[in-house]
């Protein structure tokens, strides 16, 4: 078996690192479903605004952070995505690089 399928990333995913521990972003259609619902916006290109903004100084990091929770996938024992809580801590500069290379990867 591949080493990527023994530790639960499939082709596509991106590592994550924050603290020294590796979690993995997975973009689905049902993440992007799930960011267009919580973000409020609709189609690719008004997402694409949408993550652009993120750097500009008026922007909430709550919005960065519900595109973290979309992609992160970190199943406990029941299968259920769960956010660690040192994840929740981490500033969207900690994130945001692993987000835009998901999204470049899939999309180029």
């Amino acid at each position: 078996m591949p080493k990527c399928a023994q530790n639960g990333f499939q082709k596509g995913d991106v590592p994550l690192k924050i603290e020294g521990r590796t979690y993995r972003l997975r973009l689905t259609l049902g993440s992007l479903a799930e960011i267009e619902a919580r973000l409020g916006v609709k189609g690719p290109i008004a997402l694409a605004e949408k993550i652009r903004s993120f750097g500009a100084k008026n922007r909430n990091n709550q919005e960065a952070m519900t595109l973290l929770e979309c992609l992160l996938r970190a199943p406990d024992h029941t299968g259920e995505v769960r956010v660690p809580h040192i994840v929740k801590c981490a500033k969207p500069m900690d994130y945001m690089p692993a987000i835009a290379t998901l999204f470049e990867e899939t999309f180029s």
